[in-house]
């Protein structure tokens, strides 16, 4: 049953297809849809490839603090606009969902991220397993922050209908997304 990281990566043929349309399912033109981060990366064109070359020497060091640091970066982004969205839920509540983290920049560099993760798992050796956990934490952090960007408002309504319904308390939102990204990269260091 145990297998290496190498046998996780995309394009095995033993992966199970979803039979009802789900993603990753064949579209009626005979291509794939998205079947998520670890597919897409598998699609790397060669000339992406041979350019992410350099990520087959990396350290475990090295990924740990690439990875720390884009944790990092990821807080700094996320801080701003919950702080924003979640004050602005007080004046105008239609406006409670329309926090926006990731712009075109921020998705470039987590995906050249992923890419460059990726390859350093394909690659096999002594750090394709710190390769494969830091993608996985980097995957966790991308949906949780758009888990935050699809159901503010809901999580918002929740907070109100609480004990304490106070959205942002000694000035921070109640659901401090950005020091639990904080966290996380101290413990990627």
């Amino acid at each position: 049953m145990v297998s290496t990281a190498r046998a996780w990566i995309p394009g095995e043929s033993s992966w199970p297809q979803p039979g009802n349309g789900a993603v990753g399912a064949p579209e009626p033109g005979g291509q794939r849809a998205s079947a998520g981060p670890l597919h897409q990366l598998a699609g790397t064109s060669s000339r992406e490839g041979s350019s992410l070359a350099g990520a087959l020497d990396a350290s475990a060091a090295q990924i740990r603090g690439r990875v720390a640091t884009a944790l990092a970066d990821l807080a700094a982004l996320v801080e701003p606009s919950l702080t924003a969205a979640v004050r602005r839920a007080r004046q105008a509540w239609d406006q409670a969902d329309a926090l926006v983290v990731f712009d075109a920049r921020a998705l470039a560099e987590v995906a050249a991220l992923r890419r460059w993760l990726a390859s350093g798992v394909a690659a096999g050796g002594s750090e394709a397993a710190v390769a494969l956990e830091a993608l996985l934490a980097v995957e966790a952090a991308v949906a949780l922050i758009r888990l935050f960007e699809r159901r503010l408002a809901a999580l918002l309504r929740l907070q109100l209908r609480s004990d304490e319904p106070e959205l942002l308390p000694r000035g921070r939102p109640f659901l401090d997304l950005a020091a639990v990204l904080r966290e996380a990269e101290q413990a990627w260091r």
